[in-house]
């Protein structure tokens, strides 16, 4: 074997990783899709054959007709149909699970084409071009890129619309941190380019807004149908691994890509510890309580409670005018901060004498002129 051809299998099978599962997934999926592109073709010279002669049925009226002017430039939307996918084919051989990503472009097609198989037929328009060519009957053997009747909806769109969302959920996340503002003007040009050219099929007469508008909608919403059960019934279950994850669990090979997979788990390490140090502190608090009194209040609070011991507060009070400076007792205003006391158990007899209130055990008192 030659040099450069070694080189050449040395680096192919560095960079792709094909196995028996992954390979015989990819085969059946382009089987499936083949087979859906070719009835959508025999559906579409039905729907030619039955479609009104729209020299004689006058076309429907579209809005954007009547604002776009009429061009005859066929050629130009087949070219924004390579333009769309010749860059969506190199995002597939550039991806680090590139059979993974074909087989979800190709099935989100092939969804696409299953839906307009039941849609372009059943219903037959006069088709907006004139000069078009209607199928003579032939329909599993005759293939045309612009028949008449191959109305609802637009083919050319579905390829535009798959191409752009598989750049803006795959082909962002190739480009490196410091280049990401690279990725933005990539992915605004893709959304130009894709919108231009369904205008582009507008102008054209080869479909009405109508058809292009569903396209857009159906290849979007199968495009996410997809997305959804690849990540909740295939990756999530352990499914496939070959095919969705053919360098392991890792989610990228590429030296940046793990690099930012390194910056974001150190991240949330700090984040978790930054959140446990203050609960940590939120814990170790004092418990304080406000306690918004009066005078008048205080008065009825004290003659109200009764001492361990039988003894009336009020009839003490008198004792604590003596006391007003003790630091566990603040007046502010009308609001008192009380800061509970320590439990104390003291063994004296207190005879005719009061004990000093504050000394007492259980509820916490609060010092009050009377």
């Amino acid at each position: 074997m030659r040099p450069w051809m070694e080189r050449f299998k040395r680096w192919f099978f560095r960079r792709y990783k094909f196995t028996r599962q992954s390979v015989g997934c990819t085969v059946l999926v382009i089987i499936i899709f083949g087979l859906t592109l070719y009835f959508m073709n025999v559906m579409a010279n039905v729907a030619s054959y039955l479609s009104p002669d729209n020299t004689v049925v006058p076309k429907l009226t579209d809005r954007l007709f009547e604002a776009i002017p009429s061009i005859q430039l066929l050629w130009l939307t087949d070219l924004a149909d390579a333009l769309m996918f010749v860059p969506t084919v190199i995002l597939v051989l550039t991806h680090y699970r590139p059979l993974y990503l074909l087989c979800k472009v190709l099935l989100t097609w092939a969804l696409c084409n299953l839906m307009r198989i039941t849609t372009v037929a059943i219903t037959s328009f006069p088709d907006p071009r004139s000069g078009c060519m209607h199928s003579t009957g032939e329909f599993f053997t005759t293939f045309l890129l612009h028949r008449c009747g191959d109305c609802m909806f637009s083919g050319h769109t579905v390829i535009f619309v798959i191409s752009a969302l598989a750049w803006t959920s795959h082909g962002y996340h190739r480009f490196p941190h410091r280049y990401r503002w690279l990725a933005w003007i990539c992915l605004a040009f893709v959304w130009a380019l894709c919108i231009g050219s369904a205008l582009i099929v507008i102008a054209n007469r080869a479909h009405y807004t109508a058809d292009v508008l569903v396209a857009f909608y159906i290849a979007g919403g199968n495009w996410f149908i997809w997305t959804y059960i690849f990540d909740h019934y295939i990756e999530e279950k352990g499914r496939l691994t070959d095919l969705t994850r053919p360098w392991g669990d890792g989610p990228d090979t590429r030296p940046h890509i793990q690099e930012r997979e390194h910056r974001k788990q150190a991240a949330d390490l700090e984040k978790n510890a930054m959140a446990a140090e203050q609960a940590r502190e939120t814990q170790m608090q004092p418990s304080v309580t406000e306690i918004p009194i009066t005078t008048s209040t205080t008065n009825n609070a004290i003659n109200a409670q009764p001492l361990n011991n039988g003894v009336n507060v009020a009839s003490s009070v008198g004792n604590t005018n003596n006391r007003r400076s003790n630091k566990d007792v603040t007046l502010e205003g009308e609001a008192t901060r009380v800061v509970q006391p320590p439990f104390m158990q003291e063994e004296e007899t207190l005879g005719e004498a009061l004990r000093d209130p504050r000394l007492l055990p259980g509820e916490p008192y609060n010092a009050v002129n009377t």
